[in-house]
This record gives C-alpha cells, sequence and structure tokens, in this order.
C-alpha cells in the first residue's frame, strides 16, 4: 500500500470530474481510482482529495522539488502529484513540504522509520495518513499539540473533517496572518529549526504531549513533556520575521517539584544551540534560571560577549570545569530585557 490508498477520497475524485463519475455509472471505468491510476494522474487531474486539491499544494511541491518543476515545463510530467506516485515517495520526498516533512517525521519516529525500512509503509506519509495523525504525532517541526492546545476551534474543526492536514497546515493557510501563536521543536538529534509566524516559540529539543502535574499531584489532561534537553545535540534555530522566543532551558514543574533545567549540558562545550536572526528588544532568550539563582543542577548563568556574538553559560560546581556552554547567540548583544525565566507548567 502506499500513501494514495490513504489520501485518496473516491467521492471527492468524481464530484470533482463529473466526466469520470458518469464513466464509473456507465460501467466504462470500475472506479475512480482506477481511472486516476490508468490515465487521470497522467492528464494532471489533481483533486484526489480534500486535501490535496487546494491551488497551492502543487505550487509547494514544484518549489520544493525544483527538478520536478523542470520535468512539468518541459512536457514530461502532468503535474507535481503524478511525480510524488511514480517515484517521489520513495524517493523520499514530502507530498506535503509545508504541511509534512517525511524526513523530520521518520528521525523523530524511530518506530516509523524502521516500518519504513522494512516495507511495512512506503512513507511517513503513509504512516501519518493511517496512524499518526490519529495519534497526534507531529508531522513536522512545527508542534502540534502546543497549537491545538491554544487553540480548541482549530483541533474541533480537524476533528469535523476541515481541509488541513495538520496544525502547521492550518497555520500555513489561515493562522499566520490571523496572528496565531506557534511552536517549532526538534528531535533529539542535530535540527535546524525555523520560525515564520508572527509569535514563535523555538527549541532544538524534543518534546511531545506528556502528564500534568500540579504541586506533585497528577492531575490528569495532557502538558507539553520535553523527551530531550538537548544532550548530546548540535542544534540551529534561526528566527522569522515576527517576534520570536528561544528556549535555552525551562523550569519544570514535575511531580517531584521545580527542576531548573538548563539545556545542552551533557557534554561539556560540545553540545549547544546556535540561535541566528536574534533581534534585540524584540525577540526573548528563555532559560531555566537567570543569572545567580540557586537550582538543582544550575547555580547560575554566564553572558559572555565575542566577535561573534553572545556565549551563554550555565555554572554549576557539578559540571566539567565549573560551566557548560549553552549557546551561542549570534552578532549580537545582549541586555536583561532579552532574558526571560521560565516558569512554564509542563508535564513530568
Amino acid at each position: 500500500m502506499t500513501a494514495l490508498n490513504s489520501l485518496f477520497d473516491e467521492s471527492f475524485y468524481l464530484a470533482a470530474y463529473p466526466d469520470v463519475a458518469a464513466a464509473v455509472r456507465n460501467r466504462q471505468q470500475v472506479s475512480g481510482l482506477q481511472h486516476f491510476l490508468n490515465s487521470g494522474m497522467r492528464e494532471g487531474r489533481t483533486a484526489i482529495s480534500r486535501f490535496y486539491s487546494q491551488p497551492d499544494r502543487e505550487l509547494a511541491y514544484r518549489q520544493a522539488y525544483p527538478d520536478v518543476d523542470a520535468a512539468i515545463r518541459s512536457g514530461g510530467l502532468a503535474s507535481g502529484l503524478q511525480h510524488y506516485f511514480q517515484s517521489g515517495e520513495s524517493e523520499g520526498r514530502s507530498l506535503f513540504p509545508r504541511a509534512f516533512d517525511e524526513q523530520w517525521y521518520r528521525k523523530r519516529f524511530s518506530d516509523v522509520n524502521n516500518a519504513v525500512a522494512q516495507k511495512t509503509f512506503t512513507s511517513g506519509l503513509e504512516h501519518y495518513v493511517r496512524f499518526g495523525r490519529g495519534e497526534q504525532r507531529a508531522p513536522s517541526t512545527f508542534f502540534d499539540f502546543d497549537y491545538f492546545q491554544a487553540y480548541p476551534d482549530v483541533k474541533a474543526a480537524r476533528d469535523n473533517g476541515a481541509a488541513f492536514l495538520s496544525g502547521w497546515d492550518h497555520f500555513n493557510q489561515s493562522g499566520r496572518v490571523e496572528g496565531r501563536v506557534a511552536t517549532f521543536s526538534g528531535t533529539k538529534g542535530n535540527d535546524l529549526v525555523v520560525g515564520n509566524g508572527a509569535l514563535d516559540t523555538l527549541t532544538g529539543v524534543e518534546m511531545d504531549a506528556g502528564r500534568c502535574f500540579a504541586g506533585g499531584t497528577l492531575t490528569g489532561g495532557q502538558c507539553r513533556e520535553y523527551l530531550s534537553l538537548g544532550a548530546n545535540e548540535l542544534d540551529t534555530l534561526t528566527g522569522g520575521p515576527g517576534v520570536d522566543s528561544f528556549e535555552v532551558g525551562r523550569q519544570l514543574t514535575t511531580r517531584f517539584g521545580i527542576n531548573y533545567s538548563p539545556f545542552y549540558t551533557a557534554a561539556g562545550n560540545s553540545d549547544f544551540v546556535r540561535i541566528q536572526n536574534f533581534e534585540p528588544g524584540k525577540d526573548r532568550l528563555i532559560l531555566g534560571t537567570k543569572q545567580g539563582d540557586p537550582g538543582f543542577n544550575v547555580s547560575g548563568t554566564e553572558f559572555v560577549s565575542a566577535p561573534d556574538g553572545v556565549y551563554v553559560y550555565a555554572r554549576s560546581p557539578f559540571l566539567t570545569g565549573g560551566a557548560d556552554l549553552m549557546a551561542i547567540v549570534a552578532g549580537v548583544d545582549l541586555d536583561a530585557s532579552d532574558v526571560l525565566v521560565s516558569t512554564t507548567f509542563l508535564g513530568s
């Protein structure tokens, strides 16, 4: 099975193409799907479902893959959709470059990557459409969980069959211009995370939906949970045109109480995050603790100016050499107004 089997909407296709519907009624075609496979794909028919019928789908695919665009312009292909199902899916390309990141999804979810390698699924997209979407797995660096928590109207619309594939899909279609807040996250590996909304939070570490605690007591529901704290990671966070908050740590409220948690403190100066396009006076650096604050595993944060930016260190007697590089904020100077201390309530 490929993603086509999960994405193709027979009724939608027949409604979009009355000539095909007539052929099916007259038994000249077995089904809309059979027509698409036999000829519709080569004819440039792309209205296979409400997810792919929007005009920007084809444009996004062609912009993401210039070789495909060139082949369409030369007449070698009828559409990006044709390319994807003929070869793009097996090549690891993403049918929805702005809404679903094939490579990131497989990197983030090793079980999916293993299943694709074992040919249980043809692609990560097939898994996402069939199972991952219902399991609330993140389809890209855009953190769907935060978005749906912040905007229950969007989640309700998605659950009721609205024509967007994921939280990012809604954000890209309308949420950005509506000024909705977005969170972009990484994995346990090395990541490039880029913001492009009006109000973004960027973090290079891995997150998921977890359990909620208050005063050490399980309260029910779901809260943001960090699955990595930047250990052995080299991440890059790139700010967008809006107001960006860059996470370098968090105060985590768990069943054990408040835990001051700076990120990137497991491997000395070998793990850190590089922050690019930071705009002083507008953007913010989020820390798990501030300069001079006591904490369980950090006693303070030190900022050191250098020719290429500001180096941010965690200081603690428990760290090798007493200090550990957490972040490099490239090309700027920082003052107190650019730094915030996290007090976000989180899962364990």
